[in-house]
């Protein structure tokens, strides 16, 4: 009876989750239920889950894996609620217990258009070979924009797409590809060995659900090197800090070869960050960097500090977007404040820079300046009228007194 009613507890607060549009519910021992809606931590209740819940809870996810669990101290895995709604579930034992994570998966593959991202990621999903980095910080939507490039493909190209992920997040269905999604201790050993796998497979595309070592980074850069197109995330905030990033994870000895590597490969990074709008809803700010001979160039020189400066100059020509001119497009659009753009931007003195030196913007605040002027001719018109009546009253007075002395 215990187990059920544990069972129970989980279940009312996943679908308390999914009524509140919240993205992910936090269990741990000894504190209250707590979800993240538009992201901030909130509690859903005042009652503090006991050890035993969660472990009850934690024993049933992981099922036969339990032992393991406890022993390497951490699991992912996927729960299914109903049929709707699956979630990924990451178990991880800390200083006072244990505690799980759910993550709501969105059942539906959203478009760009319906994601608020750029249309310059329309471009990605017409690559045929090469590296595609999806980098952001943990819940920055990573895996949604991915998601989202990948159903493009599937809708309208006849293409092989492997993906090869920890846990399978998002479910294709095939339309005009075949698409095979294969599990880490489900399906396959390992990314690097899923890796190697796949390259005996007749690959069009390979997604790969994150970069965690060396071993699944090196796979990576060889399956691009061989001309397949390759998708991966990383835990990096822009264009910049990804290669820098990417680059460490080899010994020193390895890599002036693996920066070769990435700049002969690399196709496009995009990085994206969640933002608070002005009507309260989280919209993506998102950089993309497009691959270019000057990029390429800065790269191999190890003159990676540039890249930012040529990705703002080659707008026009690759379609390239720096962080601060996604947040300039979304001030313009009136979808977040400046104050919430300068919190953000990479350069609060650069977005300022880009506000004053443009045209766009000033044309916007110009279409505010008509009811700023109108407020404040009707306080100088008000002020105008007491003047008047002050000076008609002094002059009253005035004859009042004369005429007494007369």
């Amino acid at each position: 009876m215990a187990f059920f009613k544990d069972i129970e507890f989980l279940r009312a607060h996943l679908y308390t989750l999914v009524e509140k549009n919240g993205s992910d519910l936090h269990i741990k021992s000894g504190a209250c239920v707590r979800a993240r809606i538009h992201d901030e931590i909130i509690p859903l209740d005042d009652e503090t889950v006991t050890h035993d819940t969660v472990e009850q809870i934690a024993r049933e996810l992981a099922e036969k894996n339990f032992i393991n669990f406890m022993k390497e101290k951490e699991l992912d895995t996927i729960y299914l609620l109903d049929k709707d709604h699956r979630f990924r579930v990451n178990m991880f034992v800390h200083l006072h217990g244990l505690a799980l994570v759910f993550r709501l998966i969105p059942k539906v593959i959203r478009t760009v258009e319906e994601l608020n991202l750029p249309q310059a990621i329309h471009k990605i999903s017409h690559l045929r070979r090469g590296l595609v980095l999806i980098t952001g910080t943990t819940g920055s939507g990573k895996s949604t924009t991915l998601a989202s490039i990948i159903e493009e493909i599937n809708i309208n190209q006849r293409r092989h797409i492997i993906t090869i992920e920890d846990p399978v997040e998002y479910v294709y269905t095939d339309k005009q590809c075949i698409i095979e999604q294969r599990t880490i201790g489900q399906h396959t050993k390992d990314f690097s060995t899923a890796l190697r796998s796949s390259m005996r497979e007749d690959p069009d595309i390979i997604v790969v659900g994150e970069l965690r070592d060396i071993e699944t980074a090196e796979s990576v850069l060889h399956a691009a090197n061989t001309g397949q197109l390759v998708f991966t995330t990383l835990h990096t905030t822009d264009a910049r800090e990804t290669i820098d990033r990417l680059i460490a994870i080899f010994p020193a000895r390895e890599q002036n070869r693996v920066r070769m590597t990435l700049a002969t490969n690399i196709q496009a990074i995009v990085s994206q960050r969640l933002i608070n709008s002005i009507d309260d809803e989280l919209i993506p700010a998102v950089e993309i960097m497009f691959m270019s001979p000057r990029i390429e160039h800065l790269i191999r020189s190890q003159a990676d500090a540039d890249i930012p400066d040529a990705m703002a100059e080659e707008e026009t020509s690759f379609g390239s977007i720096t962080f601060n001119k996604a947040l300039f497009s979304l001030v313009l659009a009136r979808k977040i404040t400046e104050e919430t753009a300068f919190n953000y931007a990479t350069s609060a003195s650069d977005l300022k820079l880009l506000l004053t030196t443009s045209v766009e913007y000033h044309q916007m605040k110009d279409e505010t300046a008509p009811e700023e002027i109108h407020l404040k001719g009707e306080d100088e018109q008000k002020a105008l009228e007491e003047e008047i009546e002050r000076k008609k009253i002094e002059k009253q007075e005035a004859l009042e007194r004369l005429s007494k002395e007369i």
